[in-house]
């Protein structure tokens, strides 16, 4: 019967492929995009209020007052911030280091620490080395006597700029870029357009893992223009590309589509041309800061929470689920009177990694100052803690009322593994099976060296693009009770019975830098 049940789905979602064009809209939170999905009627609720729940049991009613509704207004004013940035005229927006938009939000956050009772809140300033920053940019295409408009286009980071008057380049389609797609083609001096799948969080796809623009670059192509063939026209920031051609920018797959049609469409003698434009380059004398806030316990020891405060677009899930989970967290242990709490416990709003080599500041920062690491017990980071489950059926991405399964990292003790993994059973968080054997993100330069734990969902369909604008109130919920939890079993733990009895691979740079 399973077999029979997936045949049938198999052979639904091929059918979709071959219907016809729907117009595109924008993805919401319980309607389709793309061409539409057979037998799919609107959501008869909506989505906010039909997220499963996860019940307490009568020993676990004191986190009943860590509610995801609550959290998730944190979310939505988090995301504002990159909303009012771009509303600014900004084209290449979002709480990005550097920018307005990451002081406002690293001053919003520390306003946020002190309503909640945090002690001795402060931004400490961070002076950044030059910063990659795009200003404007856009790619028209003109062929058979028409232009098309790329409303999705967006550059990859670092890609060098384009004279100020644009390039005007001749397009060739290359398929997937590989050498296959370039027999008998040349396209040199040209603008090659391919399509990439998407891999797990959209860092790596098939042209990253095809060496498809370094193939391009070789063959003397003057641009790359990388659709990306998630439903929909969605907008994507690669982040580890590092362009080896004069210029790479993506564009959504419907984009993509109308501009591999037009392709097709134009005679031999008449190609289709692309007129491209990056207004983009190095910007130096930057400065960003870090946001601390400190709730004293009953003892010198530490516990240390962390949470990356910028991203791109709107940036929901990366990271302002994070920051939503530190702000519960201090909203939770404030609440309980100083003589209660074991530890001191340090709240940390970091400028983040989105930045040249994904460099991780805030725990680069305590690493560079160990004395504030001093009888420190335990370090949590809050980075994705909360994403939308998804299906991916034909060309539609279906949104669940359910959050995602979340990567994660421990390094500590027998014990502290097991109260990790219970904690998360017990509060409904879903994880891999496999933990990571490092930390990719915010928390790496710390890991080996210190009892530490993070959760991390990177690998939905939305990271690092402009779809990623909600996060489910329940997995916000679920993960912050499941952090409060850790942090109360962990403070009846001495210092010493959390320490790793064993050396962890180094950390790297991980998958969601």
């Amino acid at each position: 019967m399973r077999r029979l049940i997936l045949c049938g789905v198999m052979v639904l979602a091929a059918g979709l492929w071959k219907t016809a064009w729907s117009q595109t809209q924008a993805p919401d939170q319980d309607t389709p995009v793309g061409r539409p999905a057979a037998n799919l009627i609107p959501a008869p609720y909506d989505l906010e209020d039909g997220y499963l729940k996860w019940r307490l049991l009568p020993s676990e009613q004191k986190y009943a007052a860590i509610d995801g509704k609550h959290l998730n207004e944190y979310v939505k004013q988090f995301m504002d911030i990159s909303f009012r940035y771009r509303d600014q005229g900004h084209q290449w927006w979002g709480r990005i280091m550097g920018t307005s938009g990451d002081a406002d939000n690293a001053q919003w956050l520390a306003e946020k620490f002190k309503q909640v009772g945090l002690q001795d809140v402060k931004n400490v300033p961070i002076d950044l080395p030059p910063q990659w920053h795009a200003n404007t940019f856009g790619i028209d295409a003109t062929g058979s006597g028409k232009t098309l408009h790329l409303e999705s286009a967006w550059p990859a980071l670092y890609s060098p700029a384009t004279p100020a008057d644009g390039l005007d380049l001749e397009a060739v389609y290359a398929g997937f870029g590989t050498e296959a797609d370039y027999h008998r083609a040349d396209v040199r001096g040209k603008a090659v357009v391919i399509f990439s799948v998407p891999l797990p969080s959209q860092i790596h796809s098939s042209a990253a893992m095809e060496g498809t623009v370094e193939r391009a670059a070789a063959k003397g192509a003057a641009a790359v223009i990388e659709a990306v063939m998630l439903p929909g026209n969605i907008q994507t920031q690669l982040h580890q590309a590092r362009p080896s051609v004069p210029v790479l920018l993506t564009i959504g797959m419907l984009d993509g589509y109308k501009l591999r049609d037009m392709i097709g469409r134009s005679p031999a003698d008449q190609p289709v041309h692309l007129k491209i434009r990056l207004d983009a380059g190095m910007v130096p004398n930057l400065k960003t800061s870090i946001a601390f806030g400190t709730l004293p316990g009953s003892t010198d020891e530490k516990i240390y929470i962390l949470a990356h405060r910028d991203g791109w677009f709107a940036a929901g899930e990366d990271n302002a689920s994070g920051v939503a989970t530190v702000l519960g967290l201090a909203e939770y242990f404030a609440r309980i009177p100083q003589a209660n709490r074991r530890r001191t416990i340090i709240f940390m709003g970091t400028p983040g990694h989105h930045d040249l080599n994904g460099h991780p500041w805030g725990a680069t920062y305590l690493v560079e100052h160990k004395e504030l690491l001093t009888k420190t017990a335990f370090v949590m980071n809050s980075e994705h803690t909360a994403s939308i489950g998804f299906h991916v059926l034909g060309e539609n991405i279906l949104r669940t009322n359910e959050s995602d399964a979340s990567s994660w990292s421990i390094n500590g003790s027998d014990r502290l593994r097991d109260i990790i993994i219970k904690s998360l059973r017990d509060f409904g968080v879903a994880t891999y099976a496999q933990p990571y054997g490092n930390a990719p993100g915010e928390i790496s330069p710390l890991y080996d060296g210190w009892p530490a734990f993070q959760l991390m969902n990177f690998e939905g369909p939305y990271f690092h693009s402009s779809g990623d604008d909600s996060v489910p109130s329940n997995g916000l919920e679920n993960a912050t009770r499941a952090y409060a939890h850790i942090i109360d079993e962990v403070n009846g733990v001495d210092l010493k019975d959390l320490q790793p009895s064993h050396t962890r691979a180094p950390a790297g740079p991980g998958a969601a830098n």
